[in-house]
């Protein structure tokens, strides 16, 4: 039973709070975990660690704004719903749809682009195959999972995080029993280039999107959903302290790959390397479902389709969501973390920034009594930091390049 909720466009399926928590850390550890010991490579272990501890705490913040937004709406559904609904009127229509295209092009397409590439390039190289085709493979079970909707994906990515979680402990352990593995590298620490990797960084724990599919899988039990936001990104800040751990101990910065288990595999031996890159390719296969399950219900709101299971209205969102990233995909022009960078950057501003706007209007508009309310976290001084950090990085990273 969905608590004080009405049911939408999008269906409410009832989540467990262990496959809740497990939504959040499968579309997590995925594309920008596997790039931050690349993206943070000059500044070191340390720096790595900086930029996953300040990103996870102000992403956490805005999860927590989400929470609180979907629990003063009644119909509970995306999150370009919830600002058509406390944003906008009719008399701002073309503003909204200008907002709604920035989201689209600025943060999912170059998102599951990322997934698709980086996917397709461990698939390539386990197997000797070419780029397309590895793309192909990896598109198969990632695009069969969507389509199947939330019930379907929080089955997955529950059983899918729990092997990831296992499969990562067991080989950071054995990298650090490795002959090759110096602690002292893990010492190594330069700040300047450390702005550099924020955009990774905040592509780390960048899952607000999530959020409202959470909220709605919780429905039966509301007073969970914070919980299952703090579990999850708890989780995910572990991933991201243990994973570089791994690779800058065991690797000089000039030898971390891009999508770092292709050389993590190779400085371990044939065996652990294929392994691990399945690791890899199971992460991405996570946060692709994650990230193009919360576009999918994304565009059924844009278009405001009667039903999300409507059969000719998910074949369409199916196809707004999925053929841009594999067209771009299939250019081969376009570099894995740059669509990292992108994403991250533009996402921050987008998933981050926008929630501090809705949550005050939704307090103003409250369409019923929320569960849970964020309290100290939302006082002008943290909404002023967040502000500053998401807008900061958006204009170094257009700066910088």
């Amino acid at each position: 039973m969905a608590i004080g909720f009405e049911q939408g466009a999008l269906h409410i399926k009832r989540l467990s709070l262990v496959e809740a928590v497990m939504m959040l850390v499968g579309g997590n550890v995925g594309a920008a975990i596997l790039s931050l010991p690349y993206a943070a490579r000059a500044s070191g272990y340390l720096g790595a660690v900086t930029v996953a501890v300040i990103t996870t705490v102000f992403s956490a913040i805005s999860h927590l704004y989400i929470v609180e937004i979907m629990l003063r709406t009644k119909s509970p559904g995306q999150l370009v719903g919830l600002v058509r609904t406390y944003m906008f009127d009719s008399r701002h229509g073309k503003l909204y749809l200008l907002l709604v295209s920035s989201l689209t092009i600025g943060l999912v397409i170059p998102s599951l682009t990322a997934y698709v590439i980086g996917g397709g390039a461990i698939i390539s190289s386990l197997l000797a195959l070419p780029a397309w085709a590895g793309h192909l493979l990896f598109l198969l079970p990632g695009a069969a999972v969507v389509w199947l909707g939330l019930e379907a994906a929080g089955l997955a990515q529950g059983v899918s995080s729990i092997a990831m979680m296992s499969v990562l402990l067991l080989f950071a352990g054995i990298s650090m029993r490795h002959p090759s593995f110096d602690p002292a590298r893990l010492a190594r620490f330069s700040a300047k280039p450390l702005a550099a990797a924020l955009p990774v960084g905040i592509f780390t724990s960048m899952s607000q999107s999530l959020v409202p599919e959470i909220v709605r899988g919780l429905a039966h039990d509301p007073r969970s959903a914070p919980t299952a936001i703090k579990w999850g990104l708890g989780i995910n800040l572990l991933f991201l302290l243990i994973f570089p751990m791994a690779i800058f101990g065991l690797q000089d910065p000039g030898e971390i790959s891009e999508v770092v288990t292709i050389s993590w595999g190779q400085a371990l031996g044939p065996a652990i390397y294929f392994a691990v890159n399945l690791f890899a390719l199971l992460a991405l296969l996570t946060s692709f479902w994650g990230g193009a399950g919360a576009a999918l219900g994304n565009v059924v709101e844009i278009f405001r389709f009667k039903s999300e299971w409507d059969i000719g209205a998910r074949l369409a969102a199916f196809a707004i969501t999925i053929t841009p990233s594999v067209v771009l995909a299939s250019v081969g022009n376009f570099d894995f973390v740059d669509m990292i960078q992108t994403a991250g950057s533009v996402g921050g501003v987008i998933l981050a920034v926008l929630p501090i706007f809705i949550l005050a209007k939704a307090r103003k508009r409250s369409e019923r009594e929320p569960e849970y309310q964020v309290g100290i976290a939302f006082s002008p001084i943290v909404r002023v930091a967040l502000f500053v950090f998401y807008v900061g990085v958006l204009i170094y990273a257009a700066f910088a390049r």
